[in-house]
């Protein structure tokens, strides 16, 4: 039924939007990139824009790579327009600076893995699938459904988005292994998709990382190990890295103009454990302190108007809650 309802609001539509979160990742983009080629399917004389508050590095590498960056623009504001998708994100607040170009009172689409929010609009359509690993997923779902064939361009980006966010197929379902194989069935390489996401890791980040781990603060919470750290980028990185380091739980703040964007990792045996999600866990933070936040169990990001120390001191205590042990800080 829903996909029914997909073709009748995108065959009615004549300018139609495409976005996603800010600072876009790599499934973000390319899952944007394959909706805007699926509509022109469906609709040819639709004026479709993809527009986004700004990707991460790496997702800006892997568009130059593909050969795709044109499709694909960064903005302050998006074009008028009678219906909108919102790809990978499923909360408007997070859609950056873009936010406020939204209006709920045009049609909408969200294609979506993240769990809904309490900011989730009620009157979109919803395609959305939780236990999907990535966006990329979800759409391959949706195009196997719609009986439309993904071209081996399309194919390629959809496994690329797939091997982002499953950490090269460290996680995912064996939906997730039959969707792949359908990929490589329509074209799409694995070893090229490999190598597209192997790009070098840059100065800056590497520099991010290394920071992150000679400022890190230490933590006990029960038998878990949490690092707190600083950087002015790459926070999502850092984080990653001192879980990768040890820590059980990291969460990395960066001070930008008005406000702070904190972004928290888990180990899995953490997140098996706890049955902690850090999305909605983040989604909570926000809440408490006028922000916006959210993501998956073992990693996400909030965005809010406060100081670096309050955040922090906020994720702890929230911490502290859930587990219902104290936290302790460890020389």
């Amino acid at each position: 039924m829903k996909e029914v309802l997909l073709l009748k609001m995108v065959k009615e539509a004549s300018k139609i939007v495409i976005t996603s979160h800010q600072n876009s990742d790599v499934d973000a983009v390319l899952s944007c990139f394959v909706v805007k080629k699926l509509i022109s399917k469906i609709n040819s004389t639709a004026i479709v824009s993809v527009v986004t508050s700004g990707m991460n590095a790496q997702a800006r590498k892997v568009v130059e790579s593909l050969g795709i960056a044109s499709e694909v623009r960064d903005g302050d504001s998006i074009p008028e327009y009678d219906l909108c998708l919102l790809v990978d994100v499923n909360n408007p607040m997070h859609l950056g600076s873009l936010r406020d170009n939204i209006s709920y009172d045009k049609p909408m689409i969200i294609i979506d893995h993240h769990r809904p929010s309490t900011n989730t609009p009620s009157k979109a359509l919803a395609i959305l699938d939780e236990n999907a690993v990535a966006t990329a997923e979800v759409l391959c779902d949706l195009m196997i459904n719609m009986d439309v064939r993904p071209s081996k361009e399309e194919a390629q980006c959809l496994l690329i988005g797939i091997l982002s966010d499953s950490r090269r197929l460290s996680m995912g379902t064996s939906k997730t292994m039959r969707n792949v194989a359908y990929l490589l069935s329509c074209g799409a390489s694995l070893s090229e998709a490999i190598a597209t996401l192997s790009i070098p890791m840059t100065y800056s980040e590497k520099i991010a990382r290394l920071k992150a781990s000679q400022r890190a603060l230490i933590y006990s919470l029960g038998q878990w190990i949490i690092a707190i750290s600083n950087v002015g980028s790459y926070e999502a990185s850092a984080a990653r890295a001192l879980v990768d380091l040890g820590a059980d739980l990291a969460a990395v703040c960066n001070e930008l103009n008005d406000e702070v964007r904190l972004c928290a990792r888990a180990s899995e045996e953490f997140v098996k454990k706890t049955g902690v999600h850090l999305g909605e866990e983040m989604d909570k933070l926000s809440a408490l302190m006028s922000g916006s936040g959210g993501g998956h169990a073992g990693a996400a990001c909030a965005t809010i108007p406060k100081g670096c120390e309050d955040i922090i001191s906020g994720f702890l205590t929230l911490m502290s809650n859930r587990l219902g042990q104290p936290v302790k800080k460890m020389d």
